[in-house]
């Protein structure tokens, strides 16, 4: 009986669904009929559509040329606006010259003018000559006397401050010629000094030669550079470019000692001046370095045993563990 019942209902349930299927369908054929018909009116208002834009793309097409006349127009109505304005200034001008100059209006003069009938006359002459004559006479300035003593002020103070400054100048250039000419005379002073010192201990580093320093404009000092010259013992005079690496280092430092005999110092640090040297030329530093050493404190970094010898204290550093340094000074005794 329960599944008699739910087949009856099922029933039921099926002939309302094909009913509910059938309404569809109808309202299906309905909206596809529809659907065409909108598709249809669609196509028709595309088509009105575009053949609207084509109209509005004319009627823009035909408001720009009417924009680009109404520019130009404008443009024309300005100039003449400008040559109006200009031939009302000129009017005007004129009545007021013809006032100023014979009393009389513009009005007045042309009633009194009589025109020329002969077309052999000269109007446009007269004309040249009258506006030439017109130009002459420029309006009333009533500020010119108060402008004029503005200028005049700012004129006065220009030529005082220019007095000034001429002043300026030639007491600077005065100031410039004394000063490069006491430069000059220290400059030559010094280089006489320094040229003697460098040739005494260029003859004690190379027991004897021929050393000098000589400018290479001796006409300008002050803006000339300087030239080493050095002859050693039984050799040609040379430039410094041309001598050998001992030789080079042993005439810097006769170079050197030569300008540190003009301006002593209370130190001097050597930084590994004998590397370059020989066992020759290291016996004539470190003579030269006894003679010198009581005049200056001399600090002589090397790694030169000889030139250790010469030291009255030394310096040194050592590394017995890593990255932990030592610093050791010893006092050398003098030698009986």
């Amino acid at each position: 009986e329960s599944i008699k019942t739910d087949i009856k209902k099922s029933e039921e349930e099926n002939i309302s669904l094909q009913k509910k299927i059938a309404q569809h369908s109808s309202k299906s054929v309905n909206f596809e009929k529809e659907t065409t018909e909108k598709e249809t009116e669609l196509m028709h208002k595309e088509s009105h559509l575009s053949s609207l834009q084509k109209e509005q793309q004319k009627m823009e097409e035909n408001v720009r040329q009417l924009r680009e006349k109404q520019r130009i127009a404008e443009e024309e109505r300005v100039k003449w606006e400008v040559r109006k304005a200009e031939k009302e200034r000129d009017l005007v001008n004129l009545e007021e010259s013809c006032w100023q100059e014979i009393n009389k209006t513009l009005n007045e003069v042309k009633k009194e003018v009589q025109l020329d009938s002969d077309p052999d006359s000269n109007i446009e002459e007269d004309l040249s000559e009258a506006r030439e004559k017109l130009q002459k006479y420029n309006a009333v300035n009533l500020m010119a006397e108060d402008e004029y003593l503005a200028k005049k002020k700012r004129y006065d103070f220009l030529s005082k401050e220019k007095e000034d400054l001429k002043d300026s100048i030639e007491t600077t250039r005065t100031a410039i010629k004394k000063i490069d000419q006491e430069s000059k005379t220290q400059f030559i002073k010094a280089l006489i000094a320094v040229n003697k010192n460098f040739q005494d201990v260029f003859s004690i580093l190379f027991k004897g030669g021929i050393a000098k320093v000589k400018l290479s404009d001796e006409d300008n000092p002050l803006e000339s550079g300087v030239e080493i010259i050095a002859q050693p013992p039984g050799k040609k005079v040379q430039n410094l470019t041309l001598l050998s690496g001992g030789e080079k280092s042993l005439t810097s430092l006769a170079f050197f000692f030569g300008l540190f005999r003009y301006k002593p110092a209370p130190f001097c640090v050597l930084d590994e001046v004998d590397a370059a040297l020989d066992e020759a030329n290291l016996v004539r530093f470190l003579n030269l370095m006894r003679k010198i050493k009581d005049q200056t404190q001399f600090i002589i970094i090397t790694h030169n045993y000889k030139t250790m010898e010469v030291a009255d204290y030394i310096y040194g550093t050592t590394m017995a563990e890593p990255n932990i340094t030592n610093i050791y000074s010893v006092k050398i005794k003098d030698k009986k």
